[in-house]
């Protein structure tokens, strides 16, 4: 039962930490009994070695699961039953829902938390949890504590609120651009030195009539002008377009055109 349902979905059933700091293993051993009645998911965590053992780890469950979703949770280790506590007022609550508002303190991940540990190699622990609901199944984050040790990068399957593929795309487009560019030269003329040349003469020599009040003459100068230019270009997405087709019960069809639109 439980292989065939793993084989239809993106996630794997054990998250191997046995490599780590924190050698332990968490196992998905079970999922029953199916849509239309509640939903069990049972895990065993391992103790594989002795480096640093677990105190307590967190499954990322779909947040919207809270305590009302949950009808039981067991937990043995060694075949020995524990007390589980789910009362959120009980200070000795050993079972519980992490949430991003409100994270475990310890390690920071969100999920629901078990706190139970492990002390010796080979030791094993079986957690159980029956779901009033029946959620798909895909990826959970593992997290596992041990001393002062924190291991979060692995995934085992387990209850999320919904698998959704997300299909990407890239779009190239040649955009012809022409820019004006007007350059208007201007010359500056800095301060007029005047020389006396020679000493100045005195005569009853009238000064001509009619003489222009002051000389003109011309410089002429070719400028070269060094402009750069640089082309870009940012995109606006619009409205994304939407075509519905006809639904089924017998799963996706990707034929066609491939757009999806109509």
């Amino acid at each position: 039962m439980i292989n065939k349902i793993l084989q239809q979905q993106t996630c794997e059933n054990i998250a191997d930490y046995s490599e780590t700091q924190v050698p332990v293993t968490v196992e998905l051993v079970s999922v029953t009994p199916g849509p239309g009645d509640n939903q069990t998911f049972c895990y065993t965590v391992t103790q594989v070695d002795e480096p640093i053992a677990l105190s307590h780890w967190l499954l990322g469950i779909c947040p919207t699961i809270t305590l009302e979703d949950i009808v039981e949770v067991t937990v043995t280790i060694n075949g020995v039953p524990q007390t589980v506590i789910l009362d959120p007022d009980d200070p000795d609550v050993n079972v519980e829902i992490r949430t991003i508002e409100n994270p475990d303190p310890t390690t920071g991940c969100v999920g629901l938390k078990f706190d139970f540990g492990l002390e010796e190699a080979g030791d094993v622990m079986t957690v159980c949890f029956e779901l009033t609901t029946t959620y798909p199944i895909g990826p959970n984050v593992v997290c596992i504590k041990g001393g002062q040790v924190t291991e979060n990068a692995l995934s085992v399957c387990g209850p999320v609120c919904g698998i959704t593929e997300v299909c990407e795309t890239t779009v190239f487009q040649n955009i012809g651009v022409c820019v004006p560019v007007t350059i208007t030269p201007f010359a500056e003329v800095g301060p007029i030195d005047i020389t006396c040349c020679g000493t100045a003469t005195v005569s009853n020599v009238p000064c001509p009539i009619g003489a222009p009040p002051s000389c003109t003459f011309y410089v002429r100068q070719t400028i070269c002008a060094e402009v750069p230019i640089s082309f870009s270009a940012t995109g606006d997405p619009g409205d994304a377009v939407v075509s519905c087709g006809e639904p089924n019960q017998a799963g996706c069809n990707c034929n066609g055109n491939g757009n999806g639109i109509g």
